[in-house]
């Protein structure tokens, strides 16, 4: 893909915006932030205690001797003002990712700011993680700064959100298999409502579904709607476990 030695499914993972979406109010979801790689914008995070958040480990899996070059940002609407910087002291990623095996269904890590960090900041607060799964159908939505144009870099200059309803397994490893990706169950999939998609910046969005953290973005094609969207699924039991064992939750 563009003379670089990657398949057509790894490069779909790694572009993402999120399309026809709408601006929101970070006051009304403060668990939205941002992993910013020597103080610019990589991709987002969410928020899930006061100490910790997640994002997608193809963001930082190569940084774990350089972890004083990731910061996250939040509490703020736009994802380069107006917020607060925490220093990430340590990355946590999923023991089973594997970073040289194309898509990996354990893309998941959790990052570890100084204790308490996020505690009474303002618009800063962690969401619940979701405890049971999600029927087809449920509606649900993923929050973001990824870019709202193929041609645009992220991140855009306000935190949106899109609507997402959950697809059935089967049918997204149909989908996914032209491009040789395993759709596991491991992974939670959606399709955006009124033609949404991820882009350009999404990788570590939330998927918030009956208000709780659902999946973490880390799957999704060219911003087009075509294919659904992939979320590594907080209940899938491999993931929950990895994350209580770094966060005590």
């Amino acid at each position: 893909v563009n003379g670089k030695n990657v398949t057509k499914a790894e490069a779909a993972a790694r572009s993402g915006r999120i399309t026809n979406s709408v601006a929101v109010d970070i006051a009304k979801y403060t668990f939205a932030q941002s992993l910013r790689l020597d103080g610019r914008y990589r991709c987002g995070a969410v928020v899930i205690s006061t100490s910790h958040a997640l994002t997608g480990a193809v963001a930082v899996y190569s940084f774990g001797n350089s972890v004083q070059r990731l910061t996250l940002y939040g509490g703020s609407t736009s994802p380069t003002s107006g917020g607060v910087s925490f220093q990430v002291i340590r990355i946590a990623v999923h023991p089973n990712y594997n970073p040289n095996g194309g898509v990996s269904d354990f893309n998941i890590a959790v990052l570890t700011v100084p204790t308490n960090a996020f505690g009474g900041k303002r618009n800063i607060v962690p969401i619940p993680l979701a405890s049971a799964g999600v029927s087809i159908g449920t509606k649900c939505s993923v929050f973001g700064w990824g870019s709202t144009n193929l041609n645009l870099l992220a991140p855009v200059n306000a935190l949106r959100a899109a609507g997402m309803v959950i697809t059935s397994e089967a049918t997204c490893a149909r989908v996914w298999a032209q491009l040789g990706v395993k759709i596991t169950s491991n992974i939670l999939c959606a399709k955006g409502d009124r033609a949404a998609d991820l882009c350009n910046g999404d990788l570590g969005n939330g998927l918030v579904c009956n208000g709780k953290l659902t999946g973490v973005a880390f799957l999704f094609s060219r911003c087009d709607n075509v294919l659904d969207t992939g979320y590594m699924k907080i209940t899938a039991p491999s993931v929950r476990s990895f994350i209580r064992s770094q966060t005590g939750i």
